[in-house]
């Protein structure tokens, strides 16, 4: 059995729900190493705080946070970094664009 190509892709997102959506779809097209953080745009990211950070497998169950993740910021971003298949990157880029996402 050959070992596929893998490409990373990262993205950001206005909402948590726009980033966990994608996952789940990311996940059905055999992506792996999945990375949300959420980054506030105010005085925490000017510190270079991160208010959320989770790692999801592919071992994709519930999407378990940090118990100190339930502050929230009016003003906040979510990034999203996975690992996908090159057959599949050129779909992946389409699913996070229809969720509303910028690559990067």
């Amino acid at each position: 059995m050959s070992r596929v190509d893998m490409e990373p892709l990262q993205a950001r997102f206005e909402t948590q729900d726009q980033a966990e959506s994608v996952i789940r779809k990311l996940s059905a097209l055999r992506s792996d190493r999945f990375r949300l953080e959420r980054a506030s745009t105010g005085a925490a990211a000017s510190s270079g705080g991160q208010l959320l950070n989770t790692e999801i497998g592919s071992d994709l169950g519930a999407i378990d946070t940090p118990p100190n993740a339930a502050a929230t910021s009016t003003s906040a971003e979510f990034t999203l970094s996975a690992i996908v298949p090159s057959a599949a990157a050129d779909q992946a880029r389409t699913v996070i664009r229809q969720a509303g996402g910028v690559i990067y």
